[in-house]
This record gives C-alpha cells, sequence and structure tokens, in this order.
C-alpha cells in the first residue's frame, strides 16, 4: 500500500526543495514516480450523464480502453497514464476525466487523517496548483462533511508538509480563478479538484486530471445565446447513425456547435486537441508520451471536401461567430455558410445527398410559438429531405410529433440543468 518517509524531497517541477542534497532528493523522487505512478496501471473514470452511457463507452471501446464496469458516475477503465491522456484527448461525449486512488476503509475522522496522510501526494499533485476538496458522504459514521473535509485537507497538508512542501487549498484562495465560460480554455481549470466520497466506511479519492470540462474544446470563444454544450451535441450526432462521409446540415447553427463537431468527428480531429489539460502539471506528466499521441493524431487528420457541412442561420450576427468558431476548430474551409430561415433551404438545389440534418430550434419562448414553429419545421423535412436522417432537440415530446414526419426515437436528456428531448428521425 501508500508508503510514508519524512525524509524525501519532491521535485524541481513544482515542489519547494530543502536541504544541501536537492538535486539527489529530485532525482530519489523522480525514481519513486517512476516505479509507483508510470510504470503502474490505475483506475480512471470518465464522467459522463447516465442517458449517454452506452453512446460513451462505445466511444472508448473504439479507442481501445480497457473498460471494466459502468459505475454511478460514469464508465470506468483501467491503464497507465498513457489511457488516461488518450481518453482526455479522443473521447468526445465525457465531461470528465477522474484518476482514482485506492480505497480506503475509514470510520471515523482519526482514521480518514491517518490513512489520508499516507497517501504519497507529492508523487501525485503540483503545489504550485491550488487544490479544491470536493467530500460526498452517504450513510457514513463521519456524519459530519465540514469536520471529515478538515481531516482530510489537515492530513494533505501534512503530508505535503513534511517532504517540504505547501498546498494551497482553492476555497482559502479569493484570487484562484473562476471556471468561467467566456475565458480563454488555457486559463480555465488550474485548480486540482479532488473528490472525496465516502459511502458506509469506504472511501473513495479521485483526482481530476481533466482541468476544465472536456466540453471547453477551446474554439468556441463567442456563443450566440444558450449555446448547445459540444459534449451533448457530438453525442446526439453519434447516435443518430450518421455516417461521417455523408453530407451534414446544421439548420439552426447558432454558435455552430453542432456542425463543428460532426466536422471534427469527420476530419478526425479530437476533441481535445487546441486545448490544454490538468495531467500535464502533474509531477509524473509523461510529455515524451503526450507529444507522441498529439503528432499521431496529427497524421491521422482527414482531408473533408467543401460543402458537404451545411451551416445555416437566419441571423447574420451568429453564423458570423460560428464561423469564428469553425475558424478555431480548423474546420470553417469545409464548411458553406448560408444565411436564411432553415425552412427556406433546399437540399437538392445545393447538390446534396441524403445525409444528417441537426436542428436546435430556439425554444423556452411561449409555448404557442414553440408549437409554430416545430410545425414548420418538421413540414419541411417531410417536404424536402426524403432519405434524409434528422436530430430534433425540443423541450417537451410534443413538439417532436407536432408536424408531418414522426420520429423513430425519443431520448430524454438533461442540458444545462433542464430537462430535453431529442428526436431521432428517419425521413421517408
Amino acid at each position: 500500500m501508500w508508503g510514508r518517509n519524512a525524509n524525501e524531497a519532491n521535485i524541481e517541477a513544482g515542489l519547494r526543495l530543502k536541504g544541501a542534497k536537492t538535486m539527489e532528493t529530485a532525482q530519489s523522487l523522480e525514481r519513486r514516480i517512476r516505479t509507483h505512478i508510470r510504470a503502474k496501471e490505475h483506475r480512471f473514470a470518465a464522467l459522463v450523464p447516465r442517458e449517454l452511457f452506452p453512446v460513451c463507452r462505445g466511444e472508448m471501446e473504439r479507442l481501445g480502453l480497457n473498460v471494466v464496469e459502468e459505475s454511478e458516475a460514469g464508465i470506468e477503465f483501467q491503464g497507465r497514464l498513457e489511457a488516461c491522456y488518450r481518453a482526455n484527448l479522443w473521447v468526445r461525449t465525457a465531461g470528465r476525466i477522474l484518476c482514482r486512488l485506492p480505497a480506503m476503509k475509514v470510520g471515523a475522522r482519526e482514521e480518514l487523517f491517518s490513512k489520508t496522510v499516507r497517501i504519497p501526494w507529492e508523487l501525485w499533485i503540483d503545489p504550485r496548483v491550488p487544490v479544491r476538496v470536493e467530500l460526498r458522504l452517504i450513510a457514513s459514521r463521519l456524519d459530519h462533511a465540514g469536520l471529515a473535509q478538515k481531516a482530510f485537507q489537515d492530513a494533505l497538508r501534512h503530508r505535503l508538509e513534511t517532504v517540504g512542501a505547501s498546498v494551497c487549498f482553492a476555497d482559502e484562495d479569493p484570487a484562484a480563478p473562476e471556471d468561467d465560460e467566456d475565458a480563454s480554455v488555457q486559463d480555465r481549470g488550474s485548480t486540482q479538484r479532488i473528490f472525496l466520497r465516502i459511502e458506509h466506511k469506504q472511501a473513495v479519492v479521485s483526482l481530476d486530471t481533466s482541468g476544465a470540462h472536456l466540453h471547453q474544446r477551446g474554439y468556441r470563444m463567442r456563443h450566440a445565446g444558450a449555446p448547445l454544450r459540444e459534449t451533448l451535441a457530438a453525442a446526439l450526432v453519434l447516435q443518430s447513425g450518421w455516417n461521417a462521409g455523408d453530407p451534414f446540415v446544421d439548420g439552426m447553427c447558432g454558435s455552430g456547435t453542432g456542425v463543428i463537431e460532426a466536422a471534427l468527428m469527420a476530419a478526425n480531429i479530437p476533441p481535445g486537441r487546441h486545448r490544454r489539460f490538468l495531467f500535464e502539471k502533474w509531477p509524473s506528466f509523461q510529455e515524451k508520451t503526450w507529444r507522441y499521441l498529439l503528432r499521431k493524431a496529427d497524421e491521422g487528420v482527414r482531408d473533408t471536401p467543401a460543402g458537404r457541412f451545411v451551416a445555416v442561420d437566419r441571423d447574420p450576427k451568429a453564423l458570423a461567430v460560428a464561423r469564428e468558431n469553425a475558424a478555431r476548430a480548423g474546420v470553417a474551409s469545409c464548411v458553406a455558410w448560408h444565411v436564411m430561415p432553415f425552412e427556406h433551404l433546399d437540399p437538392l438545389k445545393l447538390g446534396l445527398d441524403p445525409g444528417l440534418v441537426f436542428l436546435n430550434p430556439p425554444y423556452g419562448v411561449r409555448l404557442h410559438a414553440d408549437r409554430d414553429l416545430y410545425r414548420r419545421v418538421l413540414n419541411h423535412l417531410g417536404a424536402c429531405f426524403g432519405r434524409w436522417k434528422a436530430v430534433v432537440l425540443a423541450p417537451d415530446r410534443e413538439l417532436l410529433v407536432s408536424g408531418s414526419v414522426r420520429p423513430r426515437k425519443i431520448r430524454r436528456l438533461r442540458h444545462g440543468g433542464l430537462p430535453i428531448v431529442a428526436g431521432f428521425y428517419d425521413l421517408p
């Protein structure tokens, strides 16, 4: 299990080394990192809403990740650090990748402290990165969450102090950056989140490896109001049955999330290619391995013919924002952009073979206005998009059957904490 040595020091890349034998102790710690972190397999979890478990698991299995089970949190997998890097870089539907530390049996605060202080935190976290501990108690004898969290944080601080380092907890640091949607993704996620779940007498410690939420790809610096989360857009496209070689029409593109996510899939560009991750700040970070994964990803990028992707919006300002976002994602050149209402779009005039229509109408206004919009949109699908597939989002399943076409299936989802539904259509 975890060892403990009060004379061990920390590595140069972040820990405050003390004593005359600084370089020697740094080399010693590097050996410990190789032995206990890099050379071993670890348990990881891809956090994803339960309704998206099947599509996320399918992604991970296609990536060759060793999926071991589904848990309350998401899809659990096992491997070395390279598997964690690959999941962060490539999985399009997960929100975060966690690294699980070995479970501990705890029944009292004193036991939580004594076992937490044995964890070699100096091998896992960079003390320059503020730490935020998030605790969840479920049927535990530790019935006071505040005292349990204090015991855990005190133990973590004590462990690092014994090896010459310090720790700053984010809730004690008012200058710690917030997870701001409008900030650069390079500036977000600079807090090391540690999730502590204690159920009955079992404590599971999980380290965030991602930093900023994985829907924050790094390309959407501006949006055109209530944007669709990138992870959800990708999941809907994957569930639709769309073939990446077929045309894709984003009929009410807004910020362009739907068409950008589809174009990234078609070009085989990983969703995390244009952002940074928290694991890059870990003492155990393997830069050569990471650079190799990025190089292989770049070598696998496919050309996508211009005009096979179509983005439509009646608002020219929204379309301009979408084009900017697509340019940052590296896919603007393969998208044809049209300012018009979706009901005026005729795929035959654009020379498009059947593919997928993706529609995220503006909902949330008065219901009768929504109903009229959905009826017009569905009737247009039925009249002009024969043999196409379609995905339509709505706040109410009744809206998905208000026109001349009927969905083959309807899925209940949550977006931004609100319940929504998605209709999947095979148009005759």
